[in-house]
């Protein structure tokens, strides 16, 4: 299970690049923020318990059950080699010991525990200890005191060499249990058990990043229509799809369709719009990494409905077309910096009543920006009629 909280963790900082990448900008850095302590502590909790992986503390209770049983026998000391870990200051050593039961085959078992001093100075090659075997048929053993045998004769209990007592076997995983099962994980460690492990990992990377990515699912709607439409995953908002998913968020939002001005840039687009239905009281809003906000009352008001447009009069998949036919050829540096500004032209007539309001035809204007020049052109509402200033 730690190692599917490190998978948790992984897949919250995964979500986390993903939203800061096709969201507005910091939109997943909560979830790269959450994920690294929570990937590096499961990661730490993982590398200690492999490395105590093996450990078989002292049972008593097992041990006294066993000697009851008569499961005991004697036990050589063949090898004690230190694995470099230590757990309050004490070493953690790999035992390696030949053991003859009272009763059966001699066989050959290997153990970690961690060793105090006095354990320590005792547990050296060829030293022979008795033990009681916790398991019959298994190699879990524990060391017992010599009083605690029954029989004492058993202390001069021959144990033969190493080499006749087989391969070395070691405890299955697992606490023992006093009726002599053993606590088992949800899911084995073993290869068998792989496939199941896998899933479960992918699941909760998965999961990790859904967290994230959820309450930005505008922002992943739109980045996987763009891949399907353009081939980038991150939407040029002067163009389809950026462009009407901004003006359909706003139709949603404000419940109407009428706009006074509409800025489309690269990474996101700007509208001022009257906040709802019947009034001429507008807001500027922006359309960013698939969210809508208001930045509040817009600096321009309009002064009557004349100066406002539908969104539908515009032929907004025109507009960068028309800018891509002037300024062909150009650094992609220079082109990612032109925005375009929809409005309505101003009225210049002198004897009207809406004299310099925005109440002509809506057009649209685009800068390009060169090193050593600047050109601003002209376009109506259709991206048609371009012409510079």
């Amino acid at each position: 299970m730690i190692r599917a909280f490190f998978f948790l963790g992984v897949g919250l900082i995964a979500g986390g690049f993903i939203g800061s990448y096709i969201g507005e900008p910091g939109a997943g850095a909560w979830g790269i923020g959450f994920g690294i302590p929570v990937a590096s502590m499961a990661l730490v909790f993982w590398l200690v318990s492999r490395t105590l992986r093996g450990i078989h503390p002292d049972n008593p209770v097992m041990a006294k059950m066993a000697v009851q049983a008569g499961r005991v026998g004697m036990a050589r000391v063949e090898h004690v080699g230190e694995t470099g870990t230590r757990v309050n200051e004490r070493p953690l050593c790999d035992i390696e010991l030949t053991v003859q039961p009272r009763h059966g085959q001699p066989f050959r078992t290997k153990f970690r525990r961690v060793l105090n001093f006095q354990t320590s100075v005792a547990l050296i090659p060829g030293s022979v200890h008795p033990v009681a075997i916790l398991i019959e048929g298994e190699p879990d053993v524990s060391f017992i005191k010599p009083e605690e045998l029954s029989d004492q004769s058993l202390l001069k209990l021959p144990i033969p060499s190493a080499a006749s007592a087989g391969e070395v076997r070691s405890p299955k995983s697992g606490r023992l249990r006093p009726n002599g099962t053993r606590t088992k994980p949800l899911i084995g460690t073993s290869k068998r058990w792989f496939p199941l492990r896998a899933l479960l990992y992918l699941v909760m990377f998965c999961v990790g990043a859904v967290i994230v990515l959820l309450p930005m699912r505008g922002a992943v709607e739109l980045s996987v229509e763009s891949k399907e439409l353009t081939g980038s995953w991150i939407p040029d908002m002067r163009t389809e799809p950026g462009v009407s998913a901004a003006l359909n968020a706003l139709e949603q939002k404000v419940g109407h369709d009428r706009v006074s001005r509409v800025s489309l840039y690269k990474d996101f687009v700007l509208i001022d719009a009257p906040v709802g239905p019947g009034t001429l009281n507008t807001d500027s809003w922006q359309f960013r990494g698939g969210k809508l906000t208001s930045s509040g009352p817009a600096s321009t008001q309009p002064e009557s409905e004349e100066e406002l447009f539908r969104i539908p009069d515009v032929h907004w998949q025109a507009y960068w077309p028309a800018v891509q036919s002037v300024s062909s050829g150009l650094d992609k540096t220079i082109t990612d910096d032109i925005g375009i500004f929809s409005e309505r032209e101003t009225n210049s007539d002198l004897g009207g009543d809406s004299f310099m309001q925005h109440t002509g035809d809506v057009i649209a204007r685009f800068t390009v920006n060169e090193p050593y020049s600047s050109i601003a052109y002209t376009m109506n509402g259709q991206g048609e009629n371009i012409s510079d200033d």
